[in-house]
């Protein structure tokens, strides 16, 4: 009597429990590369055990073994793609290091689709008109225009948050000096990008807070605290 048979038997059994416990744990995992990566082994254990089964292979479920592992492996390929530090322009390094929560190929998205607008020219926003781009200042300076006074605005910030946010009209008239340059969006485009992605959106939103926190600190003088009125003293 053969004895491989049952002891092939039993390491087919081993086989699958141990292809289906890593899938079980694959979803336990938070991190989608790593995630994919364990179900992926996972799904070629099963498909080994679907052809090599004795009495098979059961062409079935090794068809939906292979594809779903192929899918599995287009993904992975995708999320690792999305991780790779390349494809970003040496002067955007500076804002993608400040989003910090954004991986390269989500930043690589956001800034896919922008225009880049450089200074010497009209006003790149003006004061009581709807805006319809967002722009963030790369390099050189920018003058803000408001109630007939003039206000320099560095490098490292974005310009129009405020009506981009709110849909409202520019409060202030914005032009680029000479050298400057403008990273710019479109508003519909961006807001319909920021609605599908939620790492974008909060990226974008924790910047506008930061950027207009640092804007008021930079504007608005911060008065001294009074003094205490003194006591008149006894028998004065």
């Amino acid at each position: 009597m053969d004895q491989s048979i049952p002891f092939l038997g039993s390491i087919f059994v081993v086989l699958f429990h141990i292809s289906n416990l890593m899938a079980f744990l694959a979803f336990l995992l938070r991190d989608q590369l790593q995630l994919r990566l364990l179900m992926g082994l996972s799904l070629f254990l099963q498909a080994l055990y679907y052809y090599a089964l004795p009495g098979g292979p059961l062409f079935d479920p090794l068809f939906w073994k292979v594809v779903s592992f192929i899918a599995n492996l287009v993904m992975i390929i995708l999320v690792f793609g999305g991780r790779i530090n390349f494809g970003i322009p040496e002067d955007l390094r500076p804002l993608f290091n400040r989003m910090a929560v954004l991986t390269p190929g989500q930043f690589r998205k956001l800034t896919a689709r922008t225009v880049r607008v450089h200074g010497g020219g009209a006003a790149i926003l003006t004061e009581g008109m709807k805006p319809d781009r967002l722009y963030y200042l790369l390099r050189g300076e920018a003058q803000i225009i408001k109630n007939r006074q003039t206000t320099k605005l560095q490098s490292g910030a974005f310009l129009g948050e405020i009506a981009f946010l709110s849909d409202l009209h520019a409060s202030a008239t914005v032009v680029l000096d000479d050298g400057a340059e403008c990273l710019a969006w479109n508003r519909a485009a961006l807001l319909q990008l920021m609605k599908k992605d939620p790492a974008i959106d909060i990226a974008m939103r924790g910047f506008f807070n930061h950027d207009l926190a640092h804007k008021v600190a930079r504007s608005v003088p911060i008065a001294p605290a009074p003094e205490a009125p003194r006591r008149a003293s006894v028998g004065g």
